[in-house]
């Protein structure tokens, strides 16, 4: 795996999101969804011109403090499904971050879709 591939899926993993989604759609709870909506993520992060790869990684790295400052420093790994909802309408305020929590969690459940109807190969990527 090459550099860039091994820092999308870092900067996924650091930002939170795969404990939020397990909390709060229990289709992702299962190894298989979990693994299919995050191959699907990265493939289509991998997809995204390298300006825009760049700014969303930034973006996913960030996300874990910009979650603590605007739910008041709770954590996004620790939050339970209603404190992560709260959370998350509260980091809706900052510019960006909504867009980055949406458009990553309907590429996630799109994937686990995908990877569980066994139409696409290889997580859900087409």
């Amino acid at each position: 795996m090459s550099r860039g591939p091994r820092l999308l899926r870092s900067a996924l993993r650091s930002s939170g999101l795969r404990s939020y989604w397990w909390r709060q759609y229990p289709c992702l709870r299962e190894p298989a969804a979990r693994a299919a909506a995050e191959a699907h993520v990265l493939g289509t992060l991998r997809a995204l011109p390298p300006s825009q790869r760049a700014g969303y990684a930034a973006a996913l790295r960030l996300l874990p403090l910009a979650y603590r400052l605007a739910s008041g420093g709770r954590s996004l790994r620790g939050a339970t499904g209603e404190e992560g909802r709260r959370g998350m309408r509260a980091l809706s305020a900052l510019p960006g971050f909504s867009e980055v929590v949406r458009s990553s969690t309907a590429l996630a459940l799109l994937g686990a879709l995908d990877g569980r109807t066994g139409q696409a190969g290889e997580g859900g990527r087409r």
